[in-house]
């Protein structure tokens, strides 16, 4: 089976979650023995990737190209476009990104592949709200000329599935099944005291809840511990965020470190003694199993898809109001050693059981073959709602 991904990032770039999402997709089912071709930008590429040239990996055939508009990526739609005759499903991320969309449009008037279209957070309602009045219609756009029959949509929660049905239709069809990771090499590094934010500076991220919350928490001001924010915050909400922390005398205990990848990260989630996750919405928050295979415990906000964090004795799922984080908090900071001890390998044993994708590669498979038609995808399919 071969599948094309045209996509707006990709692998080795970090400029969001799918660049490894779906890097660790392709990676999975090509360990499988099925074919990915990925036409992706040069956005967010180290300086040694090769551009403009077909590349054979261990992830499937890709090509990085360089577009004037990163939203326009004709190069993108070219490359893929051309391998459409020789695919059997056609994959694509995000619903508004115009390489998505337009491929989608293509595929329906001339080629008629099976599709399947992860959201990936596009249709959450807050996302909705930006640009609202092009995203509308594109999504008129996409329920008036995307054929339906050979469509489906992937959802990685309950959410997020609702989101897609709100939007085009009840009879939608929907494969769900969770982000997996491929889980990195354990950082051996003992736990530091520090709590930890990890992901894109944004508004949708509550931030200044957690800060709030920290602030008024007595046991963390009168601790050693301090909040460690990792994320690019050279933005209108990050200058808020520092304002704030300025305003309420937090500046020793808040700290702004910028993004951090690879090794450095994983070290970070490491020596944590919690992530913290107070997002109004996620689909989904790959940090959270970045963390957890780090034998790190989350906290989470109950405007995420993580029930499974306490019913794993893996972390906490609550609201995220600041008088709640402040809570957590300070039980947080009550915890006894061998608690918390019990905790990190609650959280390792979480990630290692339910969010290993090779472990789970057989979902993505059956998907696919569900997409295409095949009976049998019935027998291994995560679940189809």
């Amino acid at each position: 089976m071969t599948i094309v991904y045209p996509t707006g990032s990709f692998y080795p770039a970090q400029t969001g979650g799918p660049d490894n999402t779906m890097y660790w997709i392709t990676k999975a089912i090509t360990r499988l023995g099925h074919n990915a071709i990925i036409a992706t930008t040069d956005r967010g590429q180290p300086e040694t990737t090769p551009v403009g040239k077909w590349i054979d990996t261990n992830y499937g055939r890709v090509i990085y190209t360089q577009n004037l508009i990163h939203y326009l990526p004709f190069k993108v739609l070219g490359r893929a476009k051309s391998k459409l005759n020789e695919v059997d499903v056609l994959h694509l991320a995000m619903i508004t990104y115009p390489a998505s969309w337009m491929m989608a449009i293509i595929n329906s008037l001339f080629y008629d592949k099976p599709m399947l279209w992860s959201s990936r957070g596009d249709l959450d309602p807050p996302m909705l709200l930006r640009s609202r009045k092009k995203k509308r219609f594109v999504i008129w756009l996409i329920n008036q000329l995307v054929k339906k029959d050979k469509l489906y949509f992937h959802a990685t929660c309950d959410e997020e599935s609702t989101y897609i049905r709100n939007n085009f239709g009840k009879d939608s069809k929907i494969i769900q099944i969770p982000n997996y990771m491929e889980l990195p090499d354990r950082a051996h590094v003992p736990k530091e005291h520090y709590f930890l934010y990890v992901g894109r500076i944004d508004p949708k991220k509550a931030i200044e809840n957690l800060i709030e919350g920290l602030g008024n928490s007595a046991a963390f001001l009168a601790s050693d511990f301090v909040l460690k924010i990792v994320g690019d915050y050279d933005n209108n909400y990050g200058h808020r965020l520092v304002a704030q922390v300025k305003a309420a005398e937090l500046e020793d205990k808040v700290q702004f470190i910028g993004h951090r990848a690879g090794r450095e990260k994983e070290e970070l989630l490491a020596a944590a003694w919690f992530l913290i996750m107070p997002s109004h919405t996620e689909n989904f928050g790959i940090v959270v199993i970045e963390a957890l295979a780090q034998g790190t415990p989350v906290i989470a906000s109950t405007g995420t898809p993580w029930s499974i964090l306490p019913e794993s004795g893996a972390g906490y799922w609550v609201d995220n109001d600041s008088e709640t984080l402040t809570t957590i908090i300070d039980e947080v900071l009550a915890l006894k050693p061998e608690a918390l001890e019990q905790m990190s390998r609650n959280s390792l044993q979480l990630a290692t059981d339910d969010f290993d994708i090779h472990a789970k590669a057989g979902e993505w498979e059956a998907a696919y073959l569900k997409v295409v038609g095949e009976v049998n995808a019935e027998e291994v399919i995560a679940s189809e709602i």
